[in-house]
């Protein structure tokens, strides 16, 4: 804090030495000015039982008032640096009022707190501040008066208030004597509802699994008792720091799972070809399994080079084969049931039959018009009976789709994306695919994507699948033939059109790398 007052100090005497430089005085006797120890800042900031300081520059004043409101003090100095505590330093008697020069304020109350500084001058004088502010003084009783009030924000010591919820019910956690009973697999909620200090950061710990989110939801999975505890803080520029934290005084006590241990979602191929296989629990440490498993690729069964677990969630089967897999391939995973898996609390998983994988996709780029369709701009050649907007009556996925209306055939209606354009490389071969809604009643004899580079045309996938799509259903639109960019460039477009009549949507507009079995 000493170092504060010196700095304030030196400022207002280089402020002082060099007025005169900086702004012309209505005249040599009168002039006003101010600084704070907030320097620029519009709103001064500084935390419960601080103090921020104020200077009034002016001079040649007739009359001189610094006030202040209920909760807030002067102090006097002087403040030394390892000073911490200030009430010693409140000036007695206790008064909302003073005529000092420079006053330093203590806030024991948060919220928006003023300090007003009134000066009556003789004569006409105006405050200049920076980016050409004006603050002019106004005439009030034959006298030229200076009203301003300086806002400051004081924030209140951070306190953490915490909610613990079970099924959406909330537990009680406050005393040693609480405990949380939760099956292993399951979740509980912990919510930061901390509302005193205005603490932007927060990191809970749940023995040792972690969350920095304000509602955080946390999946139980090792059997024993915890204990559960959030590091909550204030960090940021020009605002005063503060943390705490909160040790939750509750035991979570994990029992095993009456559950049965299973598959909890999607099987699913990264793009290192690794296959994942999540469960509802973690697994304990296993031996070579690879002979209870079967993956079938395209109706054959490939050979399996490992099976193990995630590296960073042990709820998660990891299966690696030794040949090839492409994202045409139609793979299946299978387990007899008869292995030595076990989860960490004692369940044993059962068998299941031919669960497909979802394969990685090796996109480039996907379109699914939920920005609202911002991106996608009307071709300037259509016909004037063509419109192109985005429409929420139809969708593939989200809410929007692109919809074109043709009254009228016989040139093209199209659209293409000149804002949001994609990255293509040289030497990859690319393949297009794409969504259509047919209407009933539309004539569509083709479709003629393009890809683009720079508004110029380097590929068209030519295919006339729209012509016997099936009508008021998605279909998806896959054309046979493929583009290898020749050249790397982040300028690509898509450019789609029809020469026919009615009304069709399109969605899910995508370009993928080729990865197609030879």
């Amino acid at each position: 804090m000493n170092n504060r007052l010196i700095l304030i100090a030196l400022v207002i005497a280089l402020f002082t030495a060099c007025n005169s430089d900086d702004y012309d005085a209505p005249n040599s006797f009168s002039d006003v000015s101010w600084y704070t120890s907030g320097f620029r800042d519009t709103i001064v900031s500084v935390s419960v039982n601080d103090f921020a300081s104020f200077s009034d520059l002016s001079q040649g004043e007739i009359s001189h008032k610094w006030t202040i409101e209920q909760g807030s003090y002067f102090l006097d100095g002087p403040i030394k640096r390892k000073d911490s505590i200030y009430d010693d330093f409140i000036i007695k008697p206790e008064s909302l009022e003073s005529t000092d020069k420079t006053v330093h304020v203590l806030f024991k109350e948060g919220g928006l707190k003023k300090v007003n500084l009134y000066n009556e001058f003789k004569e006409y004088v105006e405050f200049k501040g920076a980016d050409g502010f004006v603050f002019p003084s106004k005439e009030v009783g034959g006298k030229w008066v200076i009203d301003t009030t300086f806002v400051v924000d004081v924030y209140d010591t951070i306190v953490p208030q915490i909610l613990i919820r079970q099924n959406g019910v909330v537990v009680p956690h406050e005393l040693e004597s609480d405990v949380i009973t939760v099956e292993a697999g399951s979740e509980l909620e912990f919510v930061d509802i901390t509302t005193i200090g205005r603490p932007n950061t927060r990191a809970w710990q749940i023995g040792d699994i972690t969350s920095t989110d304000s509602l955080a939801v946390i999946q139980l999975n090792q059997l024993g008792s915890f204990k559960a505890a959030l590091n909550i803080s204030r960090l940021g520029e020009n605002i005063p720091a503060d943390y705490d934290r909160y040790n939750v005084a509750a035991t979570i006590n994990v029992v095993p799972s009456s559950l049965p241990f299973e598959v909890a979602g999607d099987l699913v191929e990264l793009e290192n070809q690794t296959i994942q296989i999540p469960y509802n629990g973690e697994f304990k440490p296993f031996a070579d399994q690879k002979a209870h498993f079967t993956v079938n690729v395209n109706g054959t069964p490939f050979t399996i080079s490992s099976i193990g677990l995630n590296s960073s969630n042990a709820t998660i089967l990891e299966i690696k084969l030794q040949d090839q897999i492409y994202r045409s391939d139609n793979i299946t995973v299978s387990y007899d049931g008869n292995g030595t898996l076990e989860s960490t609390d004692t369940r044993i998983p059962a068998a299941f039959t031919d669960l497909p994988v979802q394969m990685y996709q090796h996109e480039a780029v996907r379109y699914d018009i939920e920005d609202g369709g911002v991106n996608w701009t009307t071709k300037d050649d259509n016909l004037p009976t063509t419109t192109v907007a985005p429409s929420t009556e139809q969708a593939a996925s989200g809410q929007y789709s692109i919809k074109v209306d043709a009254a009228e055939s016989g040139a093209w209606s199209g659209f293409h994306n000149l804002i949001d354009q994609y990255t293509l490389t040289a030497g990859v071969t690319y393949q297009l695919e794409y969504k259509i809604y047919k209407q009933a009643g539309a004539v569509i004899n083709m479709n003629g994507p393009w890809i683009q580079k720079d508004g110029e045309t380097v590929f068209q996938f030519w295919n006339n699948i729209v012509a016997t799509a099936a009508e008021d259903t998605w279909v998806t639109v896959s054309p046979g033939q493929r583009f290898t960019a020749a050249t790397t460039g982040s300028d690509y477009e898509i450019y789609l059109r029809h020469n026919g009549m009615g009304v069709i949507y399109f969605d899910d507009i995508r370009i993928m790398e080729l990865d197609e079995r030879p």
